[in-house]
C-alpha cells in the first residue's frame, strides 16, 4: 500500500511539474521609444511575458496580419485602422499620452508664432506627430513649408548638422538632443495641443489583445502593465537602469531624463473611449483615410 501511495504520488508531482514546465510565456511586441519604456518591468518578466522590441511600423502592421503575437503594443489609429479589416486584435489600455517636441537654436522667441512662414522638418508623412503637428498650426493660423524625412533619428541628424533648423522630435530622441545642449529651445506639442483642445492631452499609444485571449489572462497583463508603468514613472532613474540592463542603447542618464518627458501612463479602454475618439476625430479631419474612414466601433474598446 505504502508503495501504491509513493507511486502515485510520484506520479502527481511529476503530472505537476511537467505542467509547470509546460507553461509558455505570452508573447508580445512593442516597438522601441516611449512605448518600450512603458513596458520595462514585463519585458524583465521573462517567466510571464517574451518581448519584442521592433523599429518602424512594419514590423507592427505585419504582427497585426499574421497574429503572430498576443499583445502589440502600437499607435492607436494604427490599430483602429486595422481592425476595420479584421477585427483579430482589441484595444485594452492607453500608455502613452503625447511625446512630440518642436525643437530648434534661437536667439529670438521660439513659439508657435515664430514659426510662420517658416520651414519644419518632420520625420514620417501622415503620422501621429506630423497629423498632431499640422492639427496644432492649422488651428493656430501658422503657415509653415514642412520638408519631411524618413525618421527622427534623420532629424536629430539634421539639427546637429545645423541647429538653426526647426525639427520635429520625439523621446528619447528629445532627450538625446537636451543631454548634448540643455540650451536648445522646445516647444511642446502637449501642451499647445491641450490649450487648443482643453483636453490633457492624446492617447497617442496604446496595447492590443488577441480577442481570442480568456478574459483572466487579459486582465493580468492590464494589472502587470499598470505596475510597470507605475514603477517607471515613480523611479525613472532605477526605470533607466533596468532598459540599459535590458539592452536599450539611449544611455542611463538620457533615458532618465525621457521618461518624464514621454507621458506615459495607463489608462483602461473603457476610460480612454472619450478620449481616444476626440483625437480620432482630429485624424478623420486631417485625413480619415488613417483612421480607416470612420470612428471604431464599439467592439473596439475591451470590456473587462
Amino acid at each position: 500500500m505504502k508503495k501504491l501511495f509513493a507511486l502515485v504520488t510520484i506520479f502527481l508531482l511529476a503530472g505537476t511539474l511537467s505542467a509547470c514546465q509546460s507553461k509558455e510565456a505570452f508573447t508580445v511586441m512593442v516597438p522601441s521609444g516611449s512605448p518600450a519604456l512603458s513596458q520595462l518591468y514585463l519585458e524583465n518578466n521573462t517567466d510571464d511575458y517574451t518581448v519584442d522590441v521592433v523599429q518602424g511600423a512594419d514590423p507592427l502592421v505585419a504582427a497585426f496580419g499574421s497574429k503572430s503575437h498576443d499583445f502589440i503594443f502600437a499607435p492607436t489609429n494604427l490599430g483602429a485602422k486595422l481592425y476595420k479589416n479584421s477585427p483579430d486584435y482589441i484595444f485594452i489600455a492607453s500608455v502613452v499620452f503625447g511625446n512630440y517636441y518642436l525643437v530648434t537654436s534661437s536667439d529670438s522667441t521660439f513659439d508657435l508664432a515664430s514659426l510662420d512662414d517658416g520651414e519644419i522638418t518632420v520625420f514620417g508623412a501622415n503620422s501621429t506627430g506630423d497629423i498632431i503637428l499640422r492639427y496644432i498650426l492649422s488651428e493656430a493660423g501658422i503657415n509653415v513649408t514642412i520638408t519631411y524625412v524618413d525618421s527622427v533619428a534623420t532629424a536629430s541628424a539634421l539639427f546637429i548638422a545645423n541647429n538653426s533648423l526647426v525639427i520635429l522630435s520625439a523621446e528619447p530622441s528629445l532627450s538625446v538632443l537636451l543631454n548634448a545642449n540643455p540650451e536648445i529651445d522646445v516647444i511642446d506639442l502637449q501642451e499647445e495641443y491641450q490649450m487648443l483642445t482643453g483636453e490633457d492631452s492624446y492617447p497617442q499609444a496604446g496595447v492590443f489583445a488577441k480577442s481570442t485571449l480568456k478574459k483572466s489572462v487579459i486582465n493580468d497583463f492590464l494589472d502587470d502593465l499598470e505596475a510597470s508603468i507605475t514603477n517607471v514613472n515613480t523611479d525613472p532613474t532605477a526605470a533607466a537602469q533596468l532598459a540599459t540592463t535590458l539592452g536599450y542603447t539611449f544611455g542611463e542618464t538620457v533615458l532618465a531624463t525621457a521618461i518624464p518627458n514621454s507621458h506615459l501612463g495607463f489608462m483602461s479602454a473603457q476610460d480612454s473611449k472619450a478620449d481616444l475618439e476626440m483625437y480620432f476625430n482630429v485624424i478623420i479631419s486631417m485625413n480619415s483615410a488613417l483612421i480607416g474612414g470612420a470612428l471604431p466601433e464599439e467592439d473596439f474598446y475591451y470590456q473587462p
